[in-house]
Parts: C-alpha cells; structure tokens; sequence
C-alpha cells in the first residue's frame, strides 16, 4: 500500500514538473532554441526602444500625437487584421518617422499550429504592410511572445529575428497609471526593449487610456536619466553580436 501511494506521488510529480517545464518552454521568457531572439540589446549606451503592440486601433492617434509632441521614434508591431481596418493610421504611423513591425494577422498564439498556418500568419501581414507603402525592414514579434518550435523554424528560414522584450509593465491589465510608470523605470536598463499597447489584442474596445497617460511621464523620467530613444532598428546596430536581417 505504502509503496503504491509511493508510485503514485511520483509519477503525478513528475506530470506537475513536465506541465511546468512544458509552459515555460512556450513563454517569451524561454531561450529560442532555433534562430535568434531578442529581448535587449547588450551595450552599455543609454539607449531603449519602445514599442507598442496589438494596433493600430483608436488609440493609436493619441500614441503618435505624444509621440509627435516629445520626438520619440517608436516601433509599432501590428496585427494584420488591425491594419486592414486602419490603413490610414499605418501610414501615418511609418510617414511619422517610426518603425513598423509584424505581430500576425490574428494574434492566435502561434504554438501547436501548423507550418503553414505560422507562415500564413507573418506572410499575410507582411503583405499588408508593404501594400500600405512602408519600405522599411518589418521586424517580427509573436503574439504574447510565446514559441515552441515551429515559429522559430519559419523564422530562421527567413532569416528573421524575433524581436521580444525585457520591459513588462502589464500596460493591457490596466494596473494603474503609477503602476506603469514605475513599473517600465524600474526595470529600464541600457539596450531595454519596453513592451505597451496601443491595441485591443483579443478584446475589442479594451481601454488604453493609462498607457496614454503613462507615456508622456515615462518619456520625461527616462530622457531625465539620460536615455535615449530609437527603434528597433536603430537600437539593433548598438549590438555587434546581432546579425542583421534581410
């Protein structure tokens, strides 16, 4: 009996530690084991690039009007589905002098899908983007930042990197305007990538309006500690070891 009951505890053990390896595998703070992930920039120039995810949408005019106000370049990754319904706002957003980037069509998590569903993802919206006019290079981030291994297989074909990010502030839960500020200076390090938004992502109509008042105190505290802010492209060069993409 004793060693029954002794069976049993180990192998639900042993299924709690597989879950728990498994979920951290497919989070953005898993190392990449195929191609090259970025979450920050190694240098030790203040230099940071924020970004903003799940646009454009109807917040997305504020964001660059503050932006526009205190010269800040940012890089914008979008969703495709967004950017068909916004074609203005992503020309606005690349005439204004900032980056584009790909954050899927859907924003579905691109684990447990197919090749081709991955491929259709990043492709749709590439494709959306440069019928917009954009130019530029379209970097590619992952819907919540999660990946396995098909997502990064695409990637590395193409030669791409995944852009992540080291500075979380939960902007989307809406903590608190405070909470935000304090949040993205506390951990704001020289080559940081800052992660916010300016979309809905899954839930339409979702209010973005404590990042709006978050962003002009976070680009007033940071410029007073000295940072400086690029986009994604710019922050890469300061970061020898980062190959660059095509």
């Amino acid at each position: 009996m004793i060693r029954r009951f002794f069976w049993i505890c180990l192998v639900l053990a042993l299924i709690a530690i597989f879950c728990g390896i498994f979920l951290w595998l497919k989070s953005h703070r898993a190392p990449q084991v195929i191609g090259k992930c970025i979450h920050c920039v190694n240098t030790s120039e203040k230099v940071v690039a924020i970004t903003f995810d799940d646009g454009p949408s109807r917040h997305t005019e504020e964001i660059l009007n503050i932006l526009r106000l205190h010269e800040v370049p940012a890089t914008f990754f979008l969703l495709g589905k967004n950017a068909e319904q916004f074609p203005m706002l992503v020309r606005q957003t690349y005439q204004e002098g900032h980056e584009i980037g790909n954050h899927s069509y859907s924003h579905q998590p691109l684990v447990f899908k197919s090749l081709a569903f991955i491929r259709n993802e990043i492709d749709k919206t590439d494709k959306i983007i440069k019928e917009s006019g954009y130019q530029g290079i379209i970097h590619f981030r992952a819907p919540y930042g999660r990946k396995l291994l098909g997502l990064p297989w695409v990637l590395y074909q193409s030669n791409r990197l995944h852009i992540l990010f080291d500075v979380i502030p939960d902007d989307w839960a809406r903590p608190g305007v405070t909470t935000i500020v304090n949040r993205i200076l506390a951990q704001t390090k020289p080559g940081s990538i800052i992660l916010c938004h300016d979309g809905d992502g899954d839930n339409a109509g979702d209010d973005r309006s404590q990042t709006i008042q978050a962003l002009p105190v976070i680009i007033k505290e940071l410029r007073a500690a000295g940072y400086q802010f690029l986009t994604i492209s710019q922050l890469l060069k300061y970061d020898v070891s980062i190959p660059p993409e095509k």
